[in-house]
């Protein structure tokens, strides 16, 4: 089947309301992060204006995988996605998030999970349409961060490795997964790939020990409960005693 993706841009014009600007001025926050859904980035410029005329200094970048300037994907979760130079991210004070819903900026907080917590950051997200004002923290998803430790801590142990797979655009890494066989000789890697992943259809293997994902990451953290033994994203895998070493907030839930 042929597919075409078209964007929707919102047609109006969205800025920054008297709340949320009051409240970053309250903060004294010098520097945001900011980010947004695809319908609102040609609205960046207006409301970088707005940050800078209540003296907030703004940085973006275009993440790994957006098309555009200040785009934010649902699957940015890892540190190094937005591509922000380091010097530039230890200068920010909160990231800022233009849209609806949790699922996007909840993406910002996933990001900070490998991060020492005197460098977490706060994400304000704004919704230009409603003009409401959310405020979320790492504390929001700690439950998650503790189960996902779990996960990776059974992962040293565990023998049996299921490895799901996707065939979707964007989401194929098969070949990467393969390569899991090498750097731990030790395990049996089971792979199971197909177009639609059926989550209700894994119990019927019981015999793995626990899953690896290599579709869509927030499959990882948004949807746990489908995993009784548990489950990780393919990238912490292939860095799992590293990542467990590290003296960050992920360590410390």
């Amino acid at each position: 089947m042929r597919v075409l993706f078209l964007e929707a841009p919102y047609k109006h014009k969205a800025e920054l309301g008297h709340e949320v600007l009051t409240y970053i001025i309250s903060k004294k926050y010098k520097t945001i992060g900011l980010y947004m859904a695809v319908q609102f980035v040609e609205s960046l410029d207006r409301i970088k204006k707005q940050l800078k005329e209540v003296g907030v200094a703004v940085v973006t970048s275009t993440p790994l995988r957006s098309q555009h300037k200040g785009q934010l994907l649902g699957c940015d979760v890892f540190s190094g996605n937005l591509q922000i130079k380091e010097e530039e991210r230890r200068e920010i004070d909160a990231y800022m998030y233009i849209g609806d819903g949790k699922f996007h900026p909840n993406a910002l907080l996933y990001g900070q999970k490998d991060l020492h917590v005197d460098e977490l950051r706060e994400v304000i997200c704004y919704d230009p349409i409603s003009a409401k004002i959310n405020v979320i923290r790492v504390e929001d998803i700690r439950g998650v961060l503790k189960r996902y430790r779990g996960a990776l801590l059974k992962f040293l142990g565990a023998k049996r490795i299921g490895v799901i797979s996707s065939l979707k655009p964007g989401q194929e890494f098969v070949k990467v997964s393969m390569m899991l066989e090498k750097k731990f000789p030790d395990k049996k890697f089971y792979f199971f790939v197909d177009e639609s992943i059926s989550f209700n259809q894994l119990e019927n293997y019981n015999f793995i020990d626990l899953w690896v994902n290599t579709a869509c990451p927030r499959i990882g953290f948004d949807d746990t409960e489908w995993f009784s033994k548990g489950i990780i994203n393919l990238n912490d895998a292939f860095l799992v005693e590293e990542i467990l070493s590290k003296n960050s907030v992920l360590n410390q839930v």
